[in-house]
């Protein structure tokens, strides 16, 4: 009896070998996209996700399970085995994501708190009922925690994993990816209730002092100065691990029952805020008022822009005269953007703030020119392949726009080849470099209690 359960053991062993890195999705849970190149931190972590899932590397994929606190095992190949995953299935594999109800939002409208409260409470109920939670790729909760814990999507959920693992397994290395700090810096944590929370997410996560790694030297070196003028921990080490240029096209599905006479440019993104489309539309009203029947390229502006956003950005009636230039195309497939990036005579990327700019990446990957904003990180993206400008100056992006039309063909000839460009394997390579470089081997830790043995002993 007991050779026969030794020989089961072993070959379970052998069938079941322990892994070498734990990868949290929790993130991929919470995607409400109809595409998963929408969200920059969701692509990141699918693309970067799906290349370990193809390594020979022992990768146990896991996911949160906030109503018991516990991460249990993700099967991965229902996510990763096909080359283009249809993000409405994410529900039915991983389960619909559990959230609180913050009050503190609606400190000032009681009443409206106290519907959406109910309704809150009232979904909750529905989804526990009808096992909406429970995910078809979820399996069980994680026993022997001993290899390091991979975290790429946002930071909440790098908090939650970081705080997991802490209270678990302190020896055991946990690393964290930091995309941008753009809500602590575009706004005041003090009077903006989304920043107050991120600075919160951000405090705890450093506390238990994770490796951390970040898209860009930019990004790194905002962390650190934000960190030093806060004073808070700094992380157990930090490194810098560039995004991919690589898109994963789709066959193409052009979003619009015309195509423009004059062809189009591309705006990636919503129009409002630090994506700063407000620039291109001024940019463009500067060259009517110099010519009023120029005749112009279409303004394609794709992105998750809620409806209505063109309008609140002219209600002064500042942009009516370049209105009929401006298209909205919202929430883009993966098929539509193909076509867009291949027929765009040029991306405009004027963004204000950015942690990496993963459009300027894909369109060089695409073929198709780029206008970007020389701010932040995009110029680590762009490299020499771009035509920059001063994303506070209209004028200079006017000037560029009516060259890029006369000269685009030339642009494009003068495009690198996609193997110059970095791929998501490269990320991934490069992702798993750091963790086995910084990783201790289980036999060589101890903990603090076997170290004051180990010197009494010696005594």
């Amino acid at each position: 009896m007991h050779d026969a359960h030794s020989t089961s053991c072993q070959e379970l062993s052998m069938t079941t070998p322990k892994p070498k890195l734990y990868f949290d999705l929790t993130t991929l849970r919470q995607n409400r996209s109809t595409s998963l190149q929408a969200n920059g931190v969701t692509r990141t972590l699918y693309e970067t996700a799906k290349r370990f899932y193809k390594d020979d590397i022992e990768v146990t994929f896991i996911c949160h399970d906030a109503r018991k606190n516990e991460y249990v095992s993700v099967q991965a190949d229902p996510l990763f085995a096909s080359d283009d995953l249809n993000p409405a299935c994410l529900p039915d594999l991983l389960g619909a994501p559990v959230k609180a109800f913050r009050s503190e939002k609606y400190r000032n409208r009681k009443l409206k708190g106290l519907f959406h409260k109910l309704r809150h409470t009232l979904r909750a109920r529905a989804n526990e009922t009808t096992g909406a939670y429970d995910g078809e790729a979820l399996q069980e909760p994680l026993t022997d925690i001993d290899a390091p814990f991979l975290s790429l999507g946002n930071l909440e959920e790098a908090r939650r994993l970081t705080e997991y693992v802490k209270s678990r397994a302190p020896y055991v290395p946990v690393y964290v990816m930091i995309h941008d700090i753009s809500p602590l810096r575009l706004n005041d944590p003090e009077e903006d209730l989304g920043a107050k929370l991120w600075l919160e997410h951000l405090r705890r996560t450093v506390t238990t002092r994770p490796h951390v790694i970040a898209n860009s030297e930019y990004t790194r070196n905002d962390l650190l100065k934000f960190l030093a003028e806060q004073k808070l921990p700094s992380p157990q080490s930090t490194s810098v691990v560039h995004l991919a240029h690589e898109f994963q096209e789709a066959e193409p599905i052009y979003p619009l029952r015309q195509r423009p006479e004059h062809g189009f440019f591309l705006l990636l993104g919503d129009i409002r805020y630090r994506k700063n489309a407000k620039l291109v539309f001024d940019a463009y009203l500067h060259i009517v008022k110099q010519d009023e029947n120029a005749q112009l390229p279409q303004l394609i502006c794709a992105g998750a822009i809620p409806n209505g956003a063109f309008a609140s950005l002219n209600k002064d009636q500042k942009y009516t005269p370049i209105g009929k230039f401006v298209t909205i195309v919202q929430s883009p497939t993966n098929a539509e953007l193909t076509a867009l990036y291949k027929e765009a005579i040029a991306l405009v990327y004027p963004s204000l703030f950015e942690g990496y700019g993963l459009p300027v990446g894909e369109a060089l990957w695409m073929g198709t020119p780029v206008l970007a904003s020389n701010a932040t990180s995009v110029p680590e993206v762009g490299g020499d392949h771009c035509q920059y400008f001063d994303p506070h100056n209209a004028e200079e992006l006017a000037a560029l726009i009516q060259s890029t039309i006369q000269s685009k063909e030339a642009l494009r000839a003068e495009l690198p080849a996609r193997n110059e460009l970095r791929q998501w394997q490269n990320v991934q390579q490069d992702i798993w470099k750091i963790i086995e470089n910084n990783s201790t081997p289980p036999d060589k830790r101890s903990s603090g209690t076997e170290g004051k043995q180990q010197k009494l002993e010696e005594t």
